[in-house]
C-alpha cells in the first residue's frame, strides 16, 4: 500500500502586489468626489472715523505700548498689574476721565487684552483708540 501523505498546512497569504494601486485609485477616488467647504466666517463691517475728536489733555490717560510690550501711563512705566490701581486714582480725581491707547501695529494682542481687563477691574470703561487719519 502506498503511503499518502496529507498537507496540514495551508499557506494563508494574501497577494499584496496591487495594494499600491488600490490605495491610488481610492486617494484619487476621494479627491474627485470631497467638496471643500469655504468656510464664510462672519460677515463684519467695521467702523470708519468720518471725524477726528481732540480729546482734552486734562480728561485723559495716554497708555502707549510698544512693539517690545513695554506699558507707560502718561510716560511713566509701569507694569499691568499697576494699571488697576492708577487708573482708579485718575477716576477718583476725575470721573469723567477717557482712557487713549496709542500702540505700536506690532504689539502682541495679548497685553492689549490684559490691559483692557485691568481697566475694567478699575472700572475705568471710557477707552479712545487713537489712529492716524486715512486722507
Amino acid at each position: 500500500m502506498a503511503n499518502i501523505e496529507r498537507k496540514t498546512r495551508v499557506d494563508t497569504e494574501i497577494p499584496n502586489a496591487s495594494m499600491s494601486d488600490i490605495a491610488f485609485i481610492l486617494l484619487i477616488f476621494f479627491m474627485v468626489s470631497t467638496t471643500f467647504v469655504k468656510e464664510k466666517g462672519l460677515n463684519v463691517i467695521l467702523p470708519k472715523a468720518e471725524a477726528v475728536q481732540k480729546i482734552n489733555r486734562q480728561n485723559s490717560a495716554t497708555i502707549y505700548v510698544n512693539r517690545a510690550s513695554t506699558i507707560s501711563v502718561d510716560d511713566f512705566a509701569v507694569s499691568v498689574d499697576q494699571i488697576k490701581p492708577i487708573m482708579q486714582t485718575k477716576l477718583s480725581e476725575n470721573p469723567s476721565i477717557v482712557t487713549c491707547f496709542r500702540t505700536d501695529a506690532q504689539t502682541d494682542y495679548g497685553i492689549m487684552v490684559d490691559i483692557m481687563n485691568e481697566l475694567k477691574k478699575a472700572q475705568a470703561l471710557r477707552v479712545s483708540f487713537e489712529a492716524k487719519q486715512i486722507r
